[in-house]
């Protein structure tokens, strides 16, 4: 299988004595064994490693676009700044507003002319990395990732930051988008950043302004929705010539598996792989088999018995940018990045990003605008009566939960680790993911959903299968999710089943026993079993690891999170492996780069 592709982007710093800095560096990366010069210019060179990035210049020397540009559906015509004029416009801010309406897809564009210096936007779905620092000498970087980057080119004073450390040990999910390395940052799906200067940018793509009811009645946007599935899994798979399908026997999964065999694709599937569970209530075979019968395919049933995690597992992924917290399950991902192999495919195709675009999450604030709208009078609303019974709640006891749904501006309240210990518990709260900044004045309901969104890029990060090919999630394309976004959340989600606006509009490429399921698979049991069957080796390892050293890991509460009957009635295995990733991760980097100065260790350090 061909290498994962990554890119470099080298822009010259202002002044005339950036000149020589430049020059050099420009020199130097021709050296390196694997990369390939696309473009150069006065002001930037770009370098890639890898197949499958394409460079797309737009005119006027407005920028350039490294990735897969497809059109938005019902963008105006003439609005993209491929198409130059007016739209064509140098102002970074308006190129990039322009190419939000105008395309989606995986991407990173760097906008700005000679006569301005660059900023970075990468695209909403952040299926591609993308993260900037500026060297010693002033050249500023754009790059796939750091460590693909040779020595000499990486920040000149690259240093561990403890307190970044500690977000993403106390909620890993809303910390994606912060670099736990000084002097480098992340640009956040979405987001606009200057390639030179402090200044962390801003987001040229926010799901809250999103967030504004469709000019669409339910049957048109119906129609709407199955259009843009049907176009984004074709669209997202074209480059492919042999697919793996993740098929859980979810709705989600079995959404993408209908699209492609609508599109065309279902032949270029080796196989569709369904991992079981070796316990009764972990086995969803009978749904997978129903999906791909339909289509007229094998199921490729692979058993997944929990094998024991060792440190070894989590050390094979720590040399990377970000903790590998993708690749916990160590024995399907080694199993998937196998077949990967053996397959000849070159992507992984699931449903994952589903659950939140659709609205699976289970919450009476679905019934708020119900609450506003109609006041006392909803409590016989059949949005109230479906929801309650969904919940297993009385309808009053929703009433007054959606009420409260109707707050805004405080943000959602986060879960912390239980491995930390109780005074650093609430460094939860500031691991705030952007988008779930931009959305604090929206009603909690939605706020759910754009944080359930933002959770959802833990998933596109470093592990093996993603080392042998990409990971392809088409229900989590910009245009999909700026689709739900304006379509309001009861309508989404106020139903005695979960989705059941996806389940109506895309019922027709789904097997009865699929649409009709009410359960919904959880793998909480098959984690909690794999923490325990791998007790003998993470535990000490967490236990006297550098986090707990540190004071961010409660030694008690590592014992407490390996006990089985803890695990058994309501552990928290995704607890430890998190943390299991991260202790890795600081590990392997302790000893390539000191603690910050600004936020050293010592800080968390507690008697």
């Amino acid at each position: 299988m061909p290498a994962p592709a990554h890119y470099i982007v080298l822009v010259r710093g202002p002044g005339e004595a950036s000149a020589g800095p430049f020059a050099e560096a420009t020199g130097g990366l021709a050296q390196e064994p694997g990369w390939r010069q696309r473009m150069a210019s006065a002001q930037l060179v770009i370098w890639t490693r890898g197949e499958g990035l394409d460079l797309t210049p737009l005119p006027d020397e407005a920028g350039v676009v490294l990735g897969d540009l497809h059109p938005m559906p019902g963008a105006p015509s003439g609005l993209s700044p491929l198409a130059g004029g007016e739209t064509g416009a140098r102002d970074p801010d308006a190129v990039a507003r322009a190419l939000l309406r105008a395309h989606w897809g995986r991407y990173v564009a760097i906008l700005g002319d000679k006569a301005a210096s660059p900023w970075a936007l990468r695209d909403p779905s952040g299926e591609l990395e993308c993260c900037r620092w500026t060297t010693r000498e002033g050249v500023g970087v754009v790059a796939s990732d750091l460590t693909a980057a040779p020595g000499w080119l990486r920040p000149p004073r690259l240093a561990l930051d403890w307190d970044a450390i500690a977000l993403c040990l106390a909620a890993p999910a809303g910390a994606t988008a912060v670099s736990l390395l000084d002097d480098v940052r992340i640009v956040p799906p979405g987001g606009l950043s200057p390639v030179h200067g402090e200044d962390r940018g801003r987001l040229a793509w926010d799901p809250a302004r999103l967030c504004t009811p469709v000019a669409l009645d339910d049957e048109a946007a119906a129609r709407e929705l199955l259009a843009r599935v049907d176009a984004c899994v074709a669209a997202a798979v074209a480059t492919y010539e042999r697919l793996l399908v993740d098929l859980s026997g979810g709705l989600d999964s079995s959404i993408v598996a209908g699209a492609l065999a609508a599109g065309g694709a279902a032949g270029r599937v080796a196989q569709w792989v369904h991992r079981v569970d070796d316990r009764p209530e972990g086995d969803e075979r009978a749904y997978a088999r129903a999906v791909t019968d339909r289509l007229g395919a094998a199921l490729t049933v692979v058993r997944k018995p929990p094998a024991p995690l060792t440190p070894e597992d989590f050390a094979e992924l720590a040399p990377s940018f970000w903790p590998g917290l993708n690749g916990a399950d160590a024995a399907r991902d080694r199993d998937m990045a196998q077949r990967l192999d053996a397959c000849q495919a070159g992507a992984i195709v699931s449903g994952q990003g589903g659950d939140a675009v659709f609205y699976q999450m289970p919450t009476a604030w679905v019934a708020s605008e119900e609450v506003r709208r109609r006041g006392p009078a909803a409590l016989g609303s059949r949005v109230l009566v479906d929801t309650a019974r969904r919940l297993h709640k009385p309808v009053w006891s929703v009433y007054r939960e959606a009420r409260a749904g109707l707050r805004r501006g405080a943000g959602l309240p986060k879960t912390a680790t239980s491995l930390m210990p109780p005074a650093l518990r609430d460094l939860a709260a500031q691991a705030v993911h952007p988008w779930e900044t931009a959305a604090r004045d929206l009603p909690l309901a939605r706020q759910l959903q754009v944080c359930a969104l933002a959770n959802t890029h833990v998933v596109r990060g470093d592990c093996r299968r993603r080392r042998r090919g990409a990971l392809v999630f088409p229900l989590a394309a910009q245009p999909i999710l700026e689709l739900c976004l304006s379509i309001p959340v009861a309508t989404l989600a106020a139903g005695i089943q979960d989705r059941p606006f996806a389940r109506a509009a895309l019922a027709a490429r789904l097997p009865d026993v699929v649409r009709r399921r009410r359960s919904k698979g959880s793998l909480t049991a098959y984690f909690s079993r794999l923490v325990a069957a791998s007790r003998e080796t993470l535990f000490p390892y967490l236990r006297d690891g550098c986090l707990a050293e540190a004071g961010l890991l409660d030694r008690a509460a590592v014992e407490r999170a390996f006990d089985p009957a803890q695990l058994i009635h309501g552990g928290r295995p995704n607890d430890i492996l998190n943390a299991a990733p991260l202790e890795a991760w600081v590990r392997y980097w302790q000893g390539r780069a000191p603690d910050s100065p600004r936020a050293p260790r010592r800080a968390w350090t507690r008697p």
